[in-house]
């Protein structure tokens, strides 16, 4: 019988080691094939699969889904031509398991640009957006939101849309189209109301005056967001509602729901500092969360929690328990940045410089305004503990509650958002709901800042506290501005800046001293801080074709020259926070120097001009106040700067006339 060869005995050494070595190329082969990265281009799509540069992932419970900021999101987010990174592992039939998606669909080229606005005109190939004009071709992408289904047939007038595009040939082409309305482009047509109930039919309730229809899809919830039925909601229930307006001008309501009436509620806008479970700090507050808070984006769509990061800049609305906690009844996270906190509930606490509202100190002194229902001026002296009041103030680099204005509510007052569609001498008219002004009527732009009713104009979105007079007319106490059909958000890289203008590929954008200027962090920096290619996210306001005015500009890197209030003390100099502040027409700016020298203590408006010289010349140690009288300036973000030896400090204060 013929002795059979057997691997390792008969092999000879050579043999042996060639096959060793395949086996281990084999083996390495295999090894390297069982991890994969790579960035690139969804070319197909299915609903549990993707193909990136030819090679098929599918994804199960345990891959890890990015999208925007890092937040995790759905696997149905990703569309079509989104730019992914996937790193996935080798399934053996030629096939991936992905480990991870990540959404990585941002602006890297100098020529692209992302835009976020509203349609104010359509051709039969491009649409324009506050007079910039968008080329679409066959290889543009159509986005709807939540994947609904959307083309360039559906774009209307008047839509809400985030376009990217690229410059080709002074030409902006657009390579992506994202609807941010609802599927039924009804964004400019929605009403968000608050009140009580006056009447109520067999079909509606009225709130305000204003008659909301309900039907078989309208949805109606208790006050721990568990649906109801209509017959039980009753005359004198507070309610928050949503609708929206029909075509024959009755208004639809869409969702209706119990509010406790409002008492301690209080309202910040700050960065999240952190985020654990459903618990979220925010400007040093910690609120309690949970399925009945509100989470909304930047174009008041709703959201997960999931979507929110530390470092956002959030508008935070909710009320203190009676056990101290508090509890988030809205966030909405915020493109403005304004370092305001208001809250409203009864005062515990009033001394001659303080009072305590909703657990909250506010400092209060000479320059705090004090208002009674109707906004008439009153004293400081003639409020009472117990009292219903509004407090708006500013936290300070101490981390203290500077009040600059009080205000005595009624838990009768009615709050309503919506779209202006008509502007009349003596009156606006919201959705078609008529308020009246009269001279006490407060008026406040985007940031915050007061304006004047010849402001306010047709088709901006506005947020509108009133009351009802003894006749049943509606007068507005306060009306501000959220939103604008002339507002655009544009996200690019910069090609030419100066202390006038910033140029992107979609435009030009001049800048004012209105202009409100943040680097990566929300800090504020200075125009000429900005440098040329640098990636920035200009918002605009258009008043013609080719008048853009940059209302905030953010600059997409963090400064370390940026102006923080907490960098004011460097090797025993101190610049303290001017007092008061905002300020009108005065304010006191003091500083500590540790040695005899020469001192330059100087004022810049937001564009770095210099407009007043307080001191340049030799000081002795010790703290010094200096006075500074601004009646020659107008309304707007100041920097006063102090240079002594080699230390340079930097402050913000804000001028309001």
């Amino acid at each position: 019988m013929k002795k059979e060869n057997f691997p390792g005995r008969s092999f000879s050494k050579h043999t042996k080691a060639v096959f060793i070595a395949i086996l281990f190329l084999l083996s390495s082969a295999n090894l390297f094939a069982e991890d994969l990265e790579l960035t690139g281009n969804i070319t197909q799509l299915g609903n549990d699969w993707l193909i990136v540069q030819g090679y098929t992932f599918y994804v199960d419970q345990n891959t890890e889904l990015k999208g925007p900021n890092g937040n995790t999101v759905p696997f149905s987010f990703f569309q079509l031509n989104d730019l992914v990174q996937v790193k996935g592992n080798n399934r053996g039939d030629g096939t991936y398991l992905a480990t991870r998606v990540k959404w990585e669909d941002n602006p890297n080229n100098p020529n692209e640009i992302e835009l976020t606005g509203y349609v104010t005109a359509k051709n039969s190939n491009s649409f324009d957006i506050n007079g910039t004009t968008f080329l679409v071709d066959a290889n543009t992408i159509y986005r709807g939101r939540h994947g609904n289904p959307f083309s360039f047939d559906m774009i209307q007038v008047g839509m809400l849309l985030e376009v990217k595009a690229i410059l080709q040939t002074g030409n902006l082409l657009a390579t992506r189209v994202k609807t941010e309305d609802d599927h039924n482009n009804q964004h400019g047509n929605e009403i968000e109301l608050k009140g009580f109930i006056d009447a109520k039919t067999s079909g509606s309730v009225i709130v305000g005056q204003r008659e909301f229809s309900v039907n078989a899809q309208t949805v109606i919830l208790n006050r721990n967001n568990s649906p109801i039925s209509f017959s039980q909601l009753n005359v004198g229930d507070f309610v928050e509602i949503k609708a929206y307006r029909q075509p024959d001008s009755s208004f639809l309501a869409v969702r209706i729901k119990l509010e406790d009436t409002p008492q301690n509620q209080i309202e910040l806008k700050a960065k999240i500092e952190s985020i654990a479970g459903s618990e979220i700090t925010i400007g040093g507050i910690t609120f309690n969360t949970d399925s009945n808070t509100v989470f909304l984006d930047h174009n008041r769509m709703p959201i997960t929690i999931s979507f929110l990061s530390v470092g956002m800049l959030v508008e935070v609305k909710g009320f203190k328990r009676q056990d101290g906690t508090y509890y988030a009844t809205k966030i909405k996270i915020e493109d403005f940045v304004n370092n305001e906190v208001e809250v409203r509930g009864t005062i515990s606490d009033l001394g001659s410089s303080s009072l305590t509202v909703a657990g909250l100190t506010f400092d209060v002194d000479s320059s705090t305004q004090v208002f009674d229902h109707q906004n008439n001026p009153i004293s400081y002296s003639s409020l009472q503990v117990g009292q219903l009041v509004e407090v708006k103030g500013l936290r300070t680099v101490s981390n203290s509650l500077k009040a600059i204005r009080i205000k005595v509510e009624q838990n009768e007052d009615i709050e309503i958002f919506g779209r202006i569609t008509a502007v009349n001498s003596d009156n606006i008219e919201v959705n078609g709901l008529t308020i009246f002004v009269n001279a006490n009527t407060v008026y406040l732009n985007h940031a915050n800042l007061p304006i004047t009713f010849s402001d306010l104009a047709v088709d901006q979105f506005v947020e509108v506290k009133m009351i009802n007079l003894p006749d049943n007319s509606l007068l507005a106490l306060k009306v501000k501005i959220e939103d604008s059909r002339n507002f655009s958000k544009v996200n690019g890289f910069v090609g030419i800046v100066n202390g006038n203008t910033i140029q992107l590929p979609s435009a030009t954008y001049n800048i004012t001293n209105q202009t409100i200027i943040i680097d990566l962090n929300f800090n504020f920096i200075n125009a000429n801080q900005i440098t040329n290619g640098q990636q920035v996210i200009v918002w605009a306001s258009a008043s013609g074709s080719s008048n853009n005015t940059a209302l905030q500009i953010r600059s997409m890197v963090a400064s370390p020259n940026s102006v923080d209030e907490s960098v004011t003390v460097a090797n025993g100099y101190q610049l303290a926070q001017n007092y008061p502040n905002p300020f009108n027409p005065a304010t006191k700016i003091s500083f500590t120097i540790p040695v005899d020298q020469q001192v330059a203590l100087k004022v810049y408006n937001s564009l770095g001009e210099e407009v007043a010289t307080l001191i340049n010349n030799s000081m002795s140690k010790g703290t010094h106040t200096i006075n500074f009288d601004a009646k020659g300036l107008s309304s707007g973000l100041y920097f006063y700067r102090l240079e002594s030896g080699n230390q340079v400090l930097v402050r913000k204060m804000m001028l309001l006339k």
